[in-house]
């Protein structure tokens, strides 16, 4: 009996659903290098995380991990000091000082 609900699922061709495979886009960090936060310009598939315990003392800091697309535009606000980015830059070398 099963067989015949298969079987005319098939032929009526509804196809099963398929499960929704979500992967994630690699992130680049593009600050400063400072331990427990990230090498500057690596790739990483996950955010590390010591960087992910810092973002509730510094959130600001999540905003050096980017799409790999977007490296260009971080380059400009890094370069100009301007923008969230060269903000977030600022913050990390707090850290990298010894500051928090």
């Amino acid at each position: 009996m099963t067989n015949e609900k298969e079987e005319t699922a098939i032929s009526k061709g509804v196809k099963p659903k398929a499960e929704k495979t979500v992967e994630k886009e690699p992130v680049m960090y593009v600050g400063p290098t400072v331990n427990g936060i990230g090498i500057q310009n690596r790739v990483y598939t996950e955010i590390p995380k010591e960087a992910q315990v810092l973002f509730r003392e510094a959130p600001e800091l999540r905003n050096l991990f980017i799409p790999v697309r977007q490296y260009p535009l971080a380059c400009r606000m890094i370069r100009e000091r301007k923008g969230y980015i060269y903000s977030a830059f600022m913050r990390a070398l707090d850290f990298k000082n010894g500051g928090k």
